[in-house]
């Protein structure tokens, strides 16, 4: 059975769930996604830039890893959601159909040309020109883990951005707010127990050291 700790700062209060995910199921929490560290993340670029679209892998990328885009909201991105400063996903493109918005930074407007290069309308394709379906985001990631040989899928650029803002500090309800989640114990069971947090745990837990 899957047992918890409780971390309590003074703005926000964090459960970090130990032991395995549930399996994805109908309302469930989709996400047995493994968690990737920095250089994890620094492999799966490099490798990117060897693949026949590298522009697209690494735009992805960096929606999946820094603004913790789902497989359904990649699918159905279009370059007019792209505001100077925020990235608006508009209601029925989300999931629960509500709408979203992230602020973003100049280089995701920089990534974003490199892929498209002068084009408009939808942003993935596939290579016969079609919009990608979320199975088909969900595909491109397991291709690209799968070639770099990296234990991974298309949840574990939200889990993984999920983890390392709580190992920051960032308060439990901005990282609810950023994953777009109704709820915020469906955030808590994003959240993973890094050695950090479990230095710090135990560094101010200690009675003697």
């Amino acid at each position: 059975m899957e047992s918890a700790v409780r971390l309590t700062f003074f703005n926000s209060v964090v459960v970090i769930s130990y032991g395995g995910f549930r399996a994805m199921g109908q309302g469930d929490c989709p996400m047995k996604a493994p968690i990737k560290d920095q250089e994890e993340v620094t492999k799966l670029l490099d490798f990117a830039e060897r693949m026949e679209r590298p522009a697209m892998y690494r735009f992805l990328l960096a929606l999946s890893f820094d603004y913790g885009l789902r497989p359904m909201e990649l699918a159905g991105l279009d370059s007019s959601w792209f505001r100077t400063t925020e990235l608006r996903i508009p209601i029925g493109h989300s999931k629960r159909k509500s709408g979203r918005s992230l602020t973003i930074e100049p280089s995701i407007h920089e990534m974003l040309a490199a892929h498209m290069q002068g084009r408009t309308g939808r942003v993935f394709l596939n290579v016969q020109g079609n919009p990608f379906t979320p199975r088909g985001i969900s595909d491109a990631f397991q291709r690209l883990y799968r070639l770099a040989d990296i234990e991974g899928s298309c949840y574990s650029g939200r889990r993984s951005l999920a983890t390392k803002m709580v190992d920051r500090g960032d308060s439990i309800f901005i990282i609810q707010k950023v994953l777009g989640h109704a709820h915020v114990n469906t955030t808590m069971e994003y959240v993973s127990v890094t050695d950090n947090m479990m230095r710090r745990a135990l560094r101010g837990a200690a009675f003697i050291g």
